[in-house]
């Protein structure tokens, strides 16, 4: 009787009530501000939202920092936000799971170039938009920073990446072109290692009073016996013995790596082509082909040939040149010494080569020049019948020679 007393004498809501639902109403609606007007997601079938109730972000920069033990990786907002970084043991399943914890809908990654790049790249590659391997020559802002840790770098990689400031480094389209590469490089460096070997027998020869040791009769076996006899001591005896079975060796084992470069090259028609051009031997054709992998990679021969290391530096400042020109350092220092290779055995010969070092050297004055341009030219015909899919003619040096062009 009470309560109804109660209620007959105030009919109408409390003030306090009142307030109450509107403080209620209020907040609901500023919870659900988009653009400064409210609004709802009832009825609608979009997912705005993940498993842990947080809205899924559209794009998401990432930086890792690549190393043997373990790996940092780094997370960063399309506002320029940090979001921290992780770090865990370096294995597929470990990285696979720390991109799979980010929840975006567009995920770009980028690393430093390395050893572990290109495995990183394609274990990522299904998880990840898209994976940018970036030369760490180009990232001043890493390596000259006062200030460099796993945890810094990888805030600093997202950073670049969002700006558009990293210089991407090609890897191969397939795993074939992958190991053809890795052939030629097997066979490059039982190359050099044995004129290592070639150097450190002469080296031990001279250092023990053997002088006359010129040319290539010391490495023959023969020959060998004959130089061995002029040392008095046994146990430097021993140890050229062991430097000339090193040698025998690594000598077998080349040949055998450029087999074995040979028959993958059987793959790739444009060697053939290559093999026609005066001073490009079987070798170099292979070596060419397996670095260069496609000619779609380059925009123009101008940086096909600073790939090459025959690009020129320009560098000046408010119109004033800043040092001398000279040849760029960077690039690949085996397709230069090819061409270099080419030059020098077409001079003994009549062919086009040798015709347009005469042509460039009349025109420029200057044997120098006219060797650049001729190692340019030789790297550009290559590159233009391999993109054509054309066969190689030697007027392709000579129109060049009517219109003056390189």
């Amino acid at each position: 009787m009470r309560r109804r007393r109660l209620a007959d004498e105030y009919p109408y809501p409390s003030v306090f009530a009142v307030l109450a639902v509107l403080r209620v109403s209020v907040l609901r609606v500023s919870g659900n501000m988009k653009n400064g007007r409210p609004w709802y997601n009832i009825g609608t079938n979009k997912k705005t939202h993940h498993k842990g109730g947080r809205p899924m972000r559209k794009i998401a920069y990432l930086g890792m920092d690549a190393h043997a033990s373990h790996c940092v990786l780094g997370d960063m907002g399309a506002d320029g936000t940090f979001r921290g970084n992780c770090r865990f043991p370096t294995s597929e399943l470990n990285i696979i799971e720390a991109l799979e914890k980010i929840k975006a809908k567009e995920k770009y990654l980028t690393l430093e170039e390395c050893n572990l790049a290109y495995w990183i790249a394609q274990v990522a590659s299904p998880y990840v938009t898209k994976v940018l391997p970036c030369d760490p020559k180009e990232n001043a802002l890493i390596y000259k920073g006062p200030k460099k840790a796993d945890k810094v770098d990888t805030k600093k990689l997202c950073r670049l990446l969002r700006l558009g400031e990293l210089k991407e480094v090609y890897h191969p389209e397939n795993d074939a072109r992958a190991i053809f590469k890795a052939a030629a490089r097997h066979y490059i460096d039982l190359r050099d290692q044995q004129v290592t070997l070639k150097q450190k027998i002469k080296a031990m020869y001279r250092y023990w009073g053997v002088i006359d040791v010129a040319g290539e009769a010391v490495y023959s076996v023969k020959r060998r016996h004959d130089y061995l006899k002029q040392i008095k001591h046994f146990q430097i005896k021993n140890q050229l013995n062991r430097l000339y079975t090193l040698m025998d060796e690594t000598e077998a084992m080349q040949r055998n790596a450029l087999k074995a470069m040979k028959q993958m090259g059987r793959r790739y028609p444009e060697i053939k082509e290559f093999k026609k051009i005066p001073g490009i031997a079987d070798v170099n054709a292979h070596i060419f082909d397996a670095f260069i992998q496609t000619p779609d990679r380059f925009a123009n021969r101008s940086r096909l040939w600073r790939y090459c290391k025959l690009g020129v530096t320009d560098r000046s400042s408010d119109g004033k040149p800043l040092g001398y020109k000279r040849l760029d350092r960077s690039g690949i220092s085996e397709i230069k010494a090819l061409t270099y290779q080419a030059w020098m055995s077409t001079l003994s010969g009549d062919n086009e080569v040798r015709r347009f070092y005469s042509e460039s050297l009349s025109r420029t004055l200057s044997r120098v020049h006219a060797r650049l341009n001729t190692q340019r030219k030789i790297i550009a015909v290559m590159y233009g019948i391999w993109k054509r899919g054309e066969a190689y003619r030697p007027q392709l040096f000579l129109d060049s020679l009517k219109s003056g062009v390189v």
